[in-house]
């Protein structure tokens, strides 16, 4: 049986390697993260881009070591490919993603030209957003790919584990 490909995109690199916190949602969050890096990240192919590497060289200088040191443990995707660009404007151009959100646009971009089954992501804003992914499958598919499964860790562990089991 094939592992599931799975693009881990810049925030669930900051959840996994987060400091801790008093914020309940953000600790339960992290700790999904967690939990799905130590058990189903084993069970699965990892990637990111470097996209990733620069968004997490960008913020919190502390923990950017321990995030290196996660990305390290994954493939690092190409994105040299002129459809990635292409994709991220039209993803942009029909509104599936913000035009100020030129990156999140390039990681769904790069998963879908990588083939991707998932990417991971805690932005429900403009990623893991049920509201807007149908746009973001249609253009996705309009270039004659798959569209990746775009979820939260969280999503991942009690809709998909389950029905492996």
């Amino acid at each position: 049986m094939r592992k599931s490909r799975v693009y881990l995109e810049t925030s669930f690199m900051f959840y996994l390697t987060g400091r801790e916190t008093n914020d309940v949602k953000v600790a339960s969050d992290q700790a999904y993260t967690r939990k799905w890096w130590a058990e189903e990240g084993p069970k699965c192919d990892l990637f990111t881009s470097p996209f990733v590497i620069i968004e997490s060289n960008d913020r919190d200088p502390e923990y950017v070591e321990k995030r290196s040191e996660k990305i390290a443990e994954t493939k690092l995707l190409p994105i040299d490919d002129p459809l990635i660009g292409q994709i991220a404007t039209k993803l942009i151009e029909l509104a599936a993603i913000p035009p100020k959100e030129v990156t999140d646009a390039q990681h769904v971009a790069t998963a879908a030209v990588a083939g991707m089954d998932y990417l991971l992501s805690w932005n429900c804003k403009h990623l893991a957003n049920p509201h807007t992914f149908p746009k973001t499958k249609e253009v996705i598919e309009s270039f004659g790919l798959h569209c990746p499964q775009i979820i939260t860790p969280r999503s991942y562990l009690e809709d998909f584990c389950d029905e492996r089991q």
